[in-house]
């Protein structure tokens, strides 16, 4: 993918700035002017694999990030290459039915926008029964239907494999041992709050970059931009040494 201009890099910013992070997401996902409802049905793995293609348009390679120890509170780096993400999720199986003790269950993948209904939730565990009753399209056991917010515990363990297997971009678990005290832990890497960071970061930079030269040259903001990423990084050179 060629990386993303310095322009569409800002635009990018100004769209997905002050939003929630569901819905943010899929500012950053859509991309080249698509419509975020375009994408708000894609399978949350799907989604995310569109942010990783953002991430290597911003000049990005591994995704570099630090975890606090839960044992001694300090910070361990980790790295993930997304390359490795992308096999994963090549591998993604079919979403076909599951039967657990009698039950079978016909289910879809979740995808953002049954993530914003479970927002709506008050709580952790409504939150749960509103993503339960959304990816369940059907459940039967011997006695008739079964309300997805009542399937029994193991179904509910089967599902919850079934929906990271035909999704695994959907979760990302990375193990990392701390540096300090070597306890192991895993961490579940959010793409979207990586990637986001990752955009706010280059779009201050590119900010900055704006602010000094239309400071030392007059110039404005489309022409800075316009400049090349060696003319602009020798101009600011310029300019630091003649303050």
């Amino acid at each position: 993918m060629r990386q993303l201009e310095a322009v569409a890099t800002l635009a990018l910013w100004q769209a997905a700035e002050g939003r929630p992070p569901v819905q943010r997401a899929l500012v950053l996902a859509a991309g080249d002017g698509e419509d975020p409802a375009d994408v708000v049905h894609l399978p949350l793995g799907r989604r995310d694999a569109r942010l990783l293609d953002l991430h290597a348009a911003l000049g990005g390679r591994l995704l570099e990030a630090t975890a606090e120890c839960p044992a001694c509170g300090e910070p361990a780096e980790l790295s993930v290459d997304p390359a490795d993400l992308a096999a994963v999720e090549d591998r993604a199986a079919d979403p076909r039915p599951i039967e657990v003790d009698g039950v079978v269950v016909s289910w879809r993948p979740l995808d953002s926008d049954d993530l914003l209904a479970a927002a709506e939730a008050g709580d952790a565990a409504s939150a749960e029964r509103v993503l339960l009753s959304r990816c369940v399209l059907a459940a039967a056991g011997s006695d008739g239907e079964v309300a997805a917010t009542e399937l029994p515990g193991r179904v509910r363990d089967a599902l919850e494999r079934a929906l990271l297997a035909a999704d695994p971009l959907s979760e990302v678990l990375v193990g990392v041992a701390c540096p300090a005290c070597g306890t192991e832990f895993v961490v579940d890497l959010d793409v979207a709050g990586f990637v986001w960071a990752e955009l706010r970061g280059r779009a201050r930079e590119l900010l900055r970059d704006v602010h000094v030269l239309a400071r030392a040259y007059g110039w404005t903001e489309s022409e800075v931009l316009a400049l090349g990423e060696r003319r602009r990084a020798a101009y600011l050179e310029l300019a630091e040494e003649l303050a």
